[in-house]
């Protein structure tokens, strides 16, 4: 409506061109050319504004991407770190087992004690220890496999992948985890994804007690659904999070550990895989600690 009677105002001035004198008319001419020369500038001027608005839209939402990455590039090192350290210590026990065996073998074998049973007994002790630092190796790898593919898998055994990367750390911390899972529950998504998410949460409370100094250490870990969701619980006795900062818990940066002792990223990037996979995760306060809790809607197949 506005640039209708702009134009009608326009014409106005321009017929009245015939009334008034030759100066006049050359000023009222040259305002004229002025306001539509300004008018074609503004109009360009706000189609560049609108280019370059959409530009710095896209700018700032491939930035908050690679902000996204590096904070997740951040998460998978430190969580390496750690990994390497739990496989150093779990492969310190069986090799130290198998030194011992040899040991012994020699001794027994100066002495005569050595026949083929004691040497088939032997065998398999040692293909044992093997084994188990064999399966430690293969989940740690499987757990630094970049992999973007999706496929269903059981909670369960994501729960048991875990407890067998963090075995050393779990027994080191005397900490005892206590499963009660739906053994048939399955989620579609990627699995290492979920294995950082679980450990992830496991060392969070392991920071948590170890700040609080407690010896008593209980982590549940539950999973069932409910109303077509799937719900994970995962809560321990560790004291709590500090109530100025229960809100903020899964934004990246925030920390209750002392400055130098915690990155603040574990819970965010915990909190960005299950949104990636649909889902949504929430935190609270028990009577003795905290209780992660994550919902997902079932599949309907």
């Amino acid at each position: 409506m506005k640039k209708d009677l702009d134009q009608e105002l326009i014409n106005d001035i321009v017929s009245c061109d015939s009334l008034t004198d030759k100066e006049l008319c050359g000023k009222i001419n040259a305002f004229v050319a002025l306001y539509e020369e300004q008018k074609q500038l503004n109009e360009k001027l706000s189609k560049e504004n609108k280019f370059f608005l959409k530009k710095w839209d896209k700018r700032n939402l491939l930035e908050h991407d690679k902000k996204d990455k590096i904070i997740e590039q951040q998460s998978r090192l430190a969580a390496m770190g750690e990994m390497i350290d739990a496989v150093a210590h779990q492969w310190k026990q069986p090799l130290n087992a198998v030194s011992m065996m040899i040991d012994m073998l020699q001794d027994d074998f100066r002495t005569n004690d050595v026949d083929g049973e004691y040497i088939d007994d032997l065998d398999e002790s040692i293909h044992l220890q093997i084994d188990h630092m064999v399966n430690t190796l293969n989940q740690f790898r499987n757990f630094l496999r970049p992999s973007t593919k999706n496929e269903d898998f059981h909670i369960n055994t994501v729960v048991q992948n875990v407890q067998i990367l963090m075995k050393d750390e779990l027994i080191t911390q005397n900490l005892h985890i206590y499963l009660d899972i739906d053994q048939e529950i399955k989620i579609f998504g990627n699995k290492n994804e979920f294995i950082h998410l679980f450990i992830n949460l496991i060392n969070n409370s392991i920071d948590a007690f170890n700040e609080h100094d407690l010896k008593k250490r209980e982590l549940h870990i539950r999973c069932f659904s409910k109303d077509s969701n799937i719900i994970i619980e995962v809560e321990d006795n560790a004291g709590g999070i500090p109530k100025n900062i229960i809100n903020h818990i899964f934004k990246p940066n925030v920390t209750t550990k002392a400055d130098g002792k915690g990155t603040g990223i574990g819970l965010y990037m915990s909190s960005q895989i299950v949104t990636k996979n649909s889902g949504s995760v929430t935190a609270e306060n028990t009577n003795d600690g905290a209780l992660f809790r994550i919902s997902f809607r079932e599949s309907k197949i």
